[in-house]
C-alpha cells in the first residue's frame, strides 16, 4: 500500500489534478503531484523503488544518531587531512541526513522524521555561526532543501530559531562579497548566490529571492563566456572548476524554474548561457576529447594540492568524466536527453536528483 502524503501535500493534490506533460520536471522542489507520481512510480519501477529504499534507510539511521553541529565551518583553502577540514566534513554529514528525513516525511507522512529533522536543524541553529564564506557554507544545501519541505510542520519556536540561523547565514553571505576581488565573480559568487537564493525560497523571503535573481543574471554575464567556457575554467585550466562553478548556477536556475523563469536558456548580451556552458563539457564526457587539469593554472593553492597528491587535483592528470555526473543530473532536468549520459557517468546507477529530473511535469506548485 502506498503511504499517504503529509496533509499539506494531500491538500495541494486535492486542489490540482495530475496533469502530466511529455517533458521533464525542470524544478528543484517537486510539486505535491510530482511527489505522488514518484510514489506511484516506485510500485512498478525497480530503480525508483531502490532510490526510495536507500533514502528510507538513511532516514532510519538518522533517527538513531545524534546531530554533530560545529560553531564554524572551514574547508576553503585547506588541504585534505587538515584537522579543521576533517572536522567540518564530518559535521556536514548531518546535511544529507536532514534531507533524507525531510524526504521521508514528505513521502511517508512519518512524523518521527519531521521531528528528528527539526532537532538536527535546531542543533545547528543553536551552535553554528555563519562566516559568509560560500565555499564553506555551500555544504548546507541539502539541509536547506529539506527545510523547505517540512518547515510548516515544525513548532513555531523551533521554526523561528532555524529561520533566524538561515537568515543570518544569508546576510553573512551577502555582506562577504568584495567587488574588488576575483571571488566577486568566480565560483565563490556562484555558490553565494545559490545559498542566498535557496534560503530565500525555503523561508519565502522575497528580498533574498530578488537578490539571488538579480545576482544570477549578473553572474551569468560576468562568469560565463560565449564559447561555453567560464572564467573559472580559464583561470584554473580545469574542467573540475568549470563544473564546480556550474553546479550552484544550475541549482539556482532550477529553483527559479518553479516560477516559470528560464535561466538555463537565457542568453547574456555577449551570447553566453548556462546551456552553452553545459554543452561545453560534452566532448570531455563522451570520450571525444580529454583535458589535462590545472596545467595552465597560476593559483598557488592548485600547486599545493597537486604536491599533496589530492585526487582530482594533480596537475596534468586527465579529467575524470565521472566527476561531472552531479552537474549533468541537474542539466538533465532541462534537457532530458542527457539522462543516458548521466547514468553512464554514474556507473549505471539512478540517483535521487536524476530521478527527480525525470519526473513528468505536472500541475501545481512546489511546497
Amino acid at each position: 500500500m502506498t503511504p499517504s502524503l503529509p496533509r499539506h501535500f494531500a491538500a495541494a493534490l486535492l486542489l490540482g489534478a495530475l496533469a502530466t506533460a511529455s517533458h521533464a520536471a525542470a524544478v528543484l522542489w517537486p510539486s505535491a503531484a510530482q511527489w505522488q507520481a514518484l510514489q506511484q512510480q516506485a510500485t512498478h519501477d525497480a530503480d525508483t523503488d531502490a532510490v526510495l529504499k536507500t533514502l528510507r534507510r538513511q532516514a532510519e539511521a538518522a533517527l538513531r544518531e545524534a546531530p554533530q553541529p560545529i560553531a564554524t565551518l572551514s574547508t576553503e583553502g585547506r588541504l585534505a587531512g587538515d584537522p579543521v577540514k576533517v572536522q567540518t566534513e564530518a559535521a556536514l554529514h548531518d546535511m544529507p541526513k536532514i534531507q533524507a528525513l525531510a524526504l521521508c516525511w514528505t513521502l511517508d507522512a512519518d512524523a518521527r522524521c519531521a521531528a528528528r529533522a527539526g532537532d538536527y536543524l535546531q542543533a545547528w541553529a543553536e551552535t553554528n555561526r555563519p562566516t559568509g564564506d560560500p565555499i564553506d557554507e555551500t555544504g548546507l544545501e541539502p539541509a536547506i532543501f529539506g527545510y523547505r519541505l517540512l518547515r510548516a510542520e515544525l513548532p513555531a519556536a523551533q521554526r523561528d530559531a532555524i529561520d533566524g540561523w538561515l537568515q543570518a547565514t544569508a546576510r553573512a553571505e551577502i555582506a562577504s562579497r568584495n567587488p574588488t576581488r576575483k571571488t566577486a565573480t568566480n565560483n565563490w559568487h556562484s555558490h553565494r548566490l545559490k545559498i542566498v537564493g535557496l534560503i530565500g525560497f525555503a523561508l519565502r523571503d522575497e528580498k533574498l529571492i530578488a537578490y539571488a535573481r538579480h545576482g544570477l543574471k549578473q553572474q551569468l554575464n560576468d562568469n560565463l563566456l560565449p564559447d561555453g567556457s567560464s572564467i573559472d575554467f580559464v583561470e584554473r585550466d580545469a574542467l573540475s572548476y568549470h563544473t564546480y562553478d556550474l553546479q550552484p548556477l544550475l541549482t539556482l536556475a532550477l529553483a527559479f524554474a518553479e516560477r516559470g523563469e528560464d535561466f538555463y536558456r537565457w542568453k547574456t548580451p555577449q551570447g553566453a548561457s548556462l546551456q552553452k556552458s553545459v554543452a561545453f563539457l560534452l566532448p570531455y564526457l563522451d570520450g571525444r576529447q580529454t583535458h589535462a587539469e590545472f596545467v595552465g593554472s597560476n593559483v598557488r593553492f592548485d600547486k599545493a594540492r597537486s604536491d599533496h597528491r589530492e585526487a582530482g587535483h594533480v596537475i596534468g592528470a586527465a579529467y575524470d568524466p565521472r566527476n561531472a555526473a552531479s552537474v549533468m543530473e541537474l542539466a538533465a532536468a532541462f534537457e532530458p536527453e542527457y539522462a543516458a549520459l548521466v547514468r553512464q557517468l554514474a556507473g549505471g546507477r539512478l540517483r535521487l536528483r536524476l530521478l527527480l529530473a525525470q519526473l513528468p511535469a505536472t500541475a501545481g506548485s512546489a511546497p
